[in-house]
């Protein structure tokens, strides 16, 4: 009989299938590079209602919060003190003008009597011309005359003091006409009110801040750039007819602004001021500061916000996200799939990051693949299995801003719909890898 063993099972190493990356190609596309800083707002007026005359405060005219108009009421200080001093200042006016008429009468009469005596005194020469005078009557009547004289000019400087004191008595009554306007507190500049610093029936003084008034329908915002950037800046500057530093040549420049917390939001707006004083030697900054229309009134006075610039254009710029770079101590390098699947190692030179994104100046071309996810697994000399997508800058409000900025003036490349899209700032990060070397 024969017996019918089982035949020994195989003991030959199999090769383990090559590990998975998710791979794509570049994003080529026309951005513009901008100048980013931080800046905060302020608003483009703002005023604080003070009070010019002291008193108890009788009536309130605003709500918090309400848009007032340039010289619309909004408090009324107790006015019966200041009527009483206006009523006092008229009557003095009216005392300085009867003195006058009392004091130009007098002149009048002083006057006549000038008149009379240089009659008596022409007599009084006649006669003793003749002989049929005596000298104690010309005497008389010479005195006579120079003392009408005195008289006629004590008249002539009283009206001078009556019409002082007239011009005394009126700017009194025009400080008083003055301070009784003042009892009315209005608003300085039109905007809106803030809730009111004195309640109703307080005693408020002198110079006592009852409120603001602020006018946020525009918006500054102050930043600064340091003078490098102030240079890419000055050189970004369209040609016009200017001269180089006036206000309307740095108003040519467009700026953007984003709140803090946005993603996907940009304002636009521009240039309104730079520092006249030039870079600050101690931080080696220069000061500018932008206007932005707020009439939806989503900034407000205070807010820290971002500020962009753009200052060149690039065209065909190549983009990948910055978690498929890889970081060592001798460069940066990316991880390429070649035509058979296998792993080559590239050094690459990074021109700027972006949302994100980072723009490749040397060593990447559009038609290269790389390893986007699975950089642990990509050795060089390696094969792997590429699971290629397709990438698109959509989701980058940065990078979608700077295509958008430039749309005027250059026509950027067609991005393809992504199938599926990827956002470079989600999924593994990239992180530094011995493979590198």
């Amino acid at each position: 009989m024969a017996l019918n063993g089982c035949s020994p099972a195989s003991n030959e190493y199999q090769a383990p299938p090559p590990p998975e990356v998710t791979a794509a190609k570049p994003v080529q596309q026309s951005l513009t590079i901008f100048i980013e800083e931080n800046g905060e707002t302020e608003a483009v007026e703002q005023a604080d209602i003070r009070a010019r005359v002291g008193g108890f405060v009788e009536k309130l005219s605003f709500e918090p919060g309400q848009f007032v108009s340039e010289d619309q009421e909004l408090y009324r200080i107790e006015p019966d003190t200041y009527e009483a001093n206006r009523n006092a200042a008229a009557a003095s006016v009216e005392a300085s003008k009867a003195s006058i008429q009392v004091t130009e009468a007098s002149l009048a009469s002083a006057l006549a009597s000038v008149q009379k005596a240089e009659n008596d005194l022409k007599r009084e020469r006649r006669l003793q011309a003749s002989n049929a005078g005596s000298q104690a009557t010309l005497d008389a009547a010479l005195a006579a005359r120079d003392s009408a004289l005195a008289e006629q000019k004590a008249a002539e400087a009283n009206i001078e003091a009556d019409k002082a004191k007239l011009l005394q008595a009126q700017a009194q009554l025009d400080q008083a006409e003055l301070d009784l306007e003042y009892t009315v507190v209005r608003a300085p500049i039109e905007g809106r009110v803030s809730k009111t610093q004195i309640k109703l029936g307080n005693l408020v003084e002198v110079g006592s801040t009852l409120a603001t008034v602020v006018d946020q329908r525009n918006i500054f915002a102050n930043f600064s750039i340091s003078d490098r950037k102030l240079l890419e800046l000055v050189e970004a500057r369209p040609e016009t007819e200017e001269p180089a530093d006036s206000p309307e040549d740095w108003s040519k420049i467009p700026v953007y602004l984003q709140r803090d917390g946005d993603t996907d939001k940009w304002m636009p707006g521009k240039l309104d001021y730079v520092d006249q004083r030039g870079i600050d030697q101690k931080t080696g900054t220069f000061g500018l500061r932008a206007d932005f229309d707020n009439q939806d009134g989503k900034l407000l006075p205070g807010m820290f916000v971002i500020i962009r610039l753009p200052v060149r254009e690039v065209e065909n710029a190549i983009l990948i996200p910055e978690r498929a770079i890889v970081r060592n101590q001798t460069g940066a390098y990316v991880m390429l799939v070649g035509s058979d699947d296998q792993i080559e190692q590239r050094e690459i030179t990074i021109g700027q990051t972006l949302d994100g994104w980072a723009m490749i100046t040397e060593g990447l071309s559009a038609n290269d693949t790389f390893v986007l996810d699975g950089l642990q697994r990509a050795r060089p000399g390696s094969k792997v299995s590429p699971k290629t997508i397709e990438l698109s800058t959509k989701d980058s409000p940065m990078l979608q801003a700077a295509v958008e900025s430039n749309s005027d003036t250059a026509e950027s490349e067609p991005v393809s719909e992504p199938t599926p899209t990827v956002n470079p700032t989600q999924d593994e990060p990239a992180s530094d890898s011995s493979t590198a070397d």
